[in-house]
C-alpha cells in the first residue's frame, strides 16, 4: 500500500473519541492536521502525488460522524500520540516516518475560528472571544483546542518539524525536502467565509440555520462590525490578553506573540 488515509479510528481522549487523517507510507511521512493550519492545503498536495482527487478523500476524512455522542461530528485531527496506542501504525514505523505538522499563530487562529462555523454573523468578536470560545474550546477541544496538544507527550514535542503558518510556503519547502520531493506551492483550501451571508452559513453545515434561536441576530446584523481581513483589527489590548490566556500553551510552545 503506497498511501493510506486511516479508516475511522476510535480513540478514547479525555472522555471522547478522535479520529484520524494521513499516513503516507510511499513517503515514509506522517501528517498532523492541526485546525485552521493550512492542513487541507497540505493533503491536497499529497493527493495530488498520488493521482487522487480532493473529491476521493473527502469520505474517509470529513464525513459526518454517526457516533457523534462517542466523538466529534468530523472525522479528521488525530493527536500524534495516538497513531501508535491506537495501533494505526508500529512503533518502529513511528520512530523512522517523517512526523510534522503546521501551527498558526493564536490570535490569527482565533479570529478564523470566529469566521469559519459563522459564528461572526451573530455575534461580535468580543463577544466570541470571552463567552463563545471558552465554551468551544471546552465541549469541541478536539478542533478548538491548543495546537500544542497535537504534537507533545508528556511534554515533550515528538514531531520532527512542525512549520509555521505564516511561513507556510517556506516551511513546506523544508518538508518536501526533507522528503525528498518535488518543491511546489501548495493550494489553498478550506478558506474561512467572510462573506455570503445566509449561503455561508449554509456551506457550513447549516450549524446556525436550523436553530430559530439565532435567527434575530442575522435578521438584526448583530454580527462583525469590523470585517477586516487582517486579523490585528479585530484585537484590543483586553482581547489580546484573553486569547492569549485561552492558549498560553501555544504561545509558549512555539514562541509566538501578537504580531507574528
Amino acid at each position: 500500500m503506497i498511501f493510506r488515509f486511516p479508516p475511522i479510528l476510535l480513540a478514547f481522549r479525555d472522555g471522547f473519541v478522535t479520529f484520524g487523517t494521513m499516513i503516507s507510507h510511499k513517503f515514509n511521512a506522517l501528517f498532523i492536521h492541526v485546525p485552521k493550519a493550512a492542513g487541507q492545503s497540505v493533503e491536497a498536495f499529497f493527493l495530488d502525488l498520488h493521482g487522487l482527487e480532493w473529491e476521493e478523500r473527502l469520505p474517509l476524512l470529513l464525513t459526518p460522524n454517526e457516533a457523534d455522542k462517542i466523538g466529534p461530528p468530523r472525522l479528521a485531527h488525530l493527536h500524534l500520540e495516538d497513531y501508535v496506542g491506537q495501533h494505526f501504525m508500529s512503533q518502529e514505523d513511528f520512530d523512522r516516518y517523517f512526523k510534522f505538522g503546521f501551527v498558526r499563530n493564536p490570535w490569527s487562529r482565533a479570529v478564523s475560528f470566529y469566521k469559519f462555523h459563522g459564528h461572526h454573523y451573530l455575534m461580535s468578536f468580543e463577544e466570541f472571544v470571552h463567552f463563545k470560545l471558552p465554551q468551544l474550546i471546552e465541549e469541541e477541544r478536539w478542533f478548538y483546542g491548543p495546537q500544542r496538544e497535537f504534537f507533545f507527550v508528556d511534554g515533550e514535542n515528538k514531531a520532527d518539524f512542525i512549520g509555521k503558518f505564516e511561513h507556510l510556503q517556506d516551511d513546506f519547502a523544508k518538508v518536501c525536502t526533507a522528503l525528498s520531493l518535488p518543491v511546489k506551492s501548495l493550494p489553498h483550501k478550506n478558506k474561512s467565509a467572510a462573506k455570503g451571508g445566509v449561503r455561508s452559513l449554509k456551506k457550513f453545515g447549516n450549524r446556525f440555520i436550523k436553530r430559530p434561536e439565532t435567527w434575530p441576530a442575522l435578521v438584526f446584523k448583530a454580527g462583525d462590525k469590523i470585517k477586516a481581513k487582517n486579523y490585528r483589527a479585530y484585537y484590543t489590548p483586553e482581547l489580546i490578553a484573553a486569547v492569549e490566556k485561552l492558549y498560553e500553551e501555544d504561545v509558549a510552545a512555539f514562541e509566538y506573540s501578537f504580531e507574528d
